[in-house]
This record gives C-alpha cells, structure tokens and sequence, in this order.
C-alpha cells in the first residue's frame, strides 16, 4: 500500500459483507431529507475542481445530471460568478471553500450562496497544511487553521446549513457540534496525505461522540450503491462519490453521470430491501458482518 490512504480505505470498506434477510421484508425507499431538500437518494455528487477539463460543458453540465438524479452536488472552489451559474441549474448545491486565514473572505462567499439558493456550503479544514506540515495559500490569500471559535463565527453567520469538511476524529468531531455548524463530511480529500485512516473506520466512534446534534456525511472510496449502504449502515446520514463520475462525465456528459448516480441508487435500494430495512433510517444494527 505504501500508505496509500485510497487503498487503506478500499481495504476497510471490502472488510464487511452484508447480512441479507428477506422474511417479513418489504420494498424500501431510498428517499430522505438533507440540508431541508427532498432528495432521491442519499448518494451526493462529491466536490469536484476542473469540470471544463473533463468536457465543454463544465460543471453546469455536470450539475444537469446530478439535477435529473435527484440528489445534492457539492463542488470544489468557485468564483462567485461560476457558483451562481451552477446554481441556476437547479441541482441543490454546495460550495466547498478553503480555510482562509480572512473571515472576510468565507464570509462574502456565505452570504452570496445564501442569496442564490445554494443548499449548504462548506469548508475544507484539511487544506490549510501543505505537504511540508506549513500553513499553505490560495493564490495568494493565506489560510489559517480553524478554531472552535472561528467555525461558531460562520455557523451562526450562515442562514444555510454550514458544512466542515476533512473531520476524522472524535475530538474534531466534538469541536464541530460544539462550535454548532450543521453537518461534518468525514474525508482524508482522497489522499492527499498518506496513512490517513479509512472515514468508514472512524464513523461508528464518532457517531457515539456526537449523536444527532449534527449531521455526519461520509466521504472517499464509495464507489457502489453497496460501498453507500455500509457507510449508512455505520451510522452515516448520507454519502459522497466524485472519482467514479470524472470518466463517466467525460465520455457520457449530464447523461452519464444521471445514469451512474440512478445505478448506484439501485444498488442501495436492493441493499435496503434484502436487509429488512425500510429506509436509510431503520437499517438493523447488525445488518453487516466484519469478516
């Protein structure tokens, strides 16, 4: 592995097999709320950068399939300009900032995401390091690391649910539902560092740690409907995928990447329906077996 952590967590999540039942079962939705929008699924485009590098139409294409999916698209930084336009698409979207040392900055980004309708926005805490462990930039603009208190400051300033990205551990996950922001995404940013441990490997804890008082969204290595339900089944409230759409989005376009995200579901659905679950919420406690 070489401390890869793509391939560490490819290896956590094919370490649980499912545990079908089917009598007294019944045909399950894969419906669900988040971020207060009526979703199709749980499975979200993940954040993703460089759309026009993949096809013409960029990410307002992209966001056409994740539209026609019924589901959430969350993005990598944006210009303002670009986030508006991805926006009036009508997929619910979420815009993933940088931690810039200047309030300021996350501030103005909020408050026109909020303006256009934007579902949620977000931050990635696990940018402010480069690889040498100093604090890195943005063209630029410095970045700082966050603390409790900076992360209270933009929850309470957002009218939309404020999203931290890059949590893997309790304590951090603690400091998020103290600092009151809406929701965690549990990412090692599909490995930007090495030996980062597998998002799935650390959901159940961190689920104990904080409960329902905010929303834990999983992140890295779901590349299946099946990868999806393990992560549900771990205590997650909803997933992301991005590296499986890239190619799909580059040869097949909006239609594509429609198709790969209604597959996926399908592949939930049959999981729900053949564990006795009705729906992403009433999945049984031992529905996987660690082999």
């Amino acid at each position: 592995m070489n401390g890869s952590s793509d391939a560490l967590t490819r290896s956590y999540i094919d370490k649980f097999a499912i545990r079908y039942r089917y009598i007294g079962g019944c045909e399950a939705t894969t419906e669900c709320e988040l971020f207060g929008r009526k979703l199709k699924t749980p499975i979200m485009a993940g954040g993703m950068a460089h759309y026009e590098k993949l096809r013409a139409g960029g990410a307002d294409e992209f966001a056409e399939g994740v539209r026609d999916a019924g589901t959430v698209m969350w993005t990598g930084y944006r210009s303002d300009e670009a986030m508006a336009s991805l926006i009036g698409v009508g997929a619910p979207a979420v815009r993933i900032i940088k931690p810039f040392a200047n309030p300021d900055y996350v501030l103005s980004a909020i408050r026109h995401d909020e303006e256009h309708g934007a579902a949620a926005f977000a931050m990635d805490i696990d940018h402010v390091f480069d690889k040498k462990g100093h604090v890195g930039e943005f063209f630029g603009y410095p970045y700082a690391p966050q603390t409790v208190e900076s992360l209270r400051t933009y929850a309470r300033a957002a009218k939309i649910p404020f999203i931290v990205k890059g949590v893997l551990s309790a304590e951090d996950a603690c400091r998020c539902a103290e600092a009151g922001v809406a929701g965690i995404l549990l990412s090692h940013h599909q490995n930007l560092f090495p030996w980062s441990v597998p998002p799935l490997a650390v959901l159940p804890e961190i689920r104990a740690a904080v409960g329902n008082s905010l929303l834990v969204l999983v992140d890295c290595g779901i590349e299946t409907g099946y990868d999806a339900f393990k992560a549900l089944a771990l205590g997650a409230d909803g997933v992301c995928v991005a590296r499986p759409l890239q190619p799909i989005f580059k040869d097949g376009g909006a239609e594509a990447v429609r198709q790969k995200l209604e597959t996926m579901t399908d592949e939930l659905r049959s999981c729900l329906s053949r564990t006795g679950s009705t729906d992403i919420g009433h999945i049984p406690a031992d529905a996987l077996k660690e082999l």
